[in-house]
């Protein structure tokens, strides 16, 4: 028995409509992938995001370690530091006692009885200015009866033919037993110094010293 099809189902079984439904059927598909691959991007976009702040988080995180580590050791540094000068101080005040004690033994001992003047120290010190140079002048005396006595210093300074007389501070001073002078002298332009010559004149006692214009570098 014939069948009787319609315009919709005889177009829909020729082969324009094969193709038409190829087509559409292709088109769907594309737009379809183009979701999945949409959907499939913004998760990738999204799990590269929380990646990235994971990183980051951990990044901030060692950096604020690293931070507090460098403080400590900061704080270690300065502490080991403060602990050398105190033990540099420390050997330092030690030093100047037993120099003391060694000078006041010197003093009392039968030698220094024998010798009524003596300049115990002469020494010439570097400042930050090289024209300036810094004195230190120890003078001291056997005194068995502990009486005072005036006294006077001169200090003449000399290079090549030329010799200039250096300001002493208090060069007029009271003796008992010693007397210690310090001070800046600051040299002419052009003058090169070569030696240095104390006198010390105390009642009937006089003293004079000649010493190698020499600073000490400490």
């Amino acid at each position: 028995m014939p069948t009787v099809r319609g315009p919709v189902i005889a177009f829909f079984t020729s082969a324009w409509g094969m193709l038409t439904i190829a087509i559409v059927a292709a088109a769907v598909g594309f737009f379809a992938s183009q979701l999945v691959n949409q959907s499939l991007g913004a998760d990738h976009e999204s799990s590269l995001q929380k990646l990235r702040d994971s990183y980051e988080k951990r990044l901030s995180n060692e950096r604020e370690r690293v931070a507090v580590k460098a403080k400590e050791y900061d704080i270690i540094d300065a502490a080991s530091q403060r602990l050398q000068e105190d033990n540099q101080e420390l050997l330092a005040g030690m030093s100047a006692l037993e120099s003391r004690v060694t000078f006041y033994k010197r003093m009392t001992s039968q030698k220094a009885a024998n010798v009524p003047l003596a300049i115990e120290l002469f020494e010439l010190l570097p400042t930050k200015d090289p024209k300036v140079v810094r004195y230190r002048l120890l003078i001291v005396r056997s005194n068995a009866s502990g009486n005072a006595t005036e006294g006077r210093v001169k200090v003449k300074v000399s290079g090549g033919s030329r010799q200039i007389e250096l300001p002493v501070d208090q060069p007029r001073f009271t003796l008992r037993y010693y007397q210690q002078f310090s001070g800046e002298w600051r040299l002419p332009d052009g003058f090169s110094p070569e030696r240095v010559d104390v006198q010390v004149r105390s009642g009937a006692n006089s003293l004079d010293r000649r010493y190698k214009w020499e600073i000490k570098t400490r």
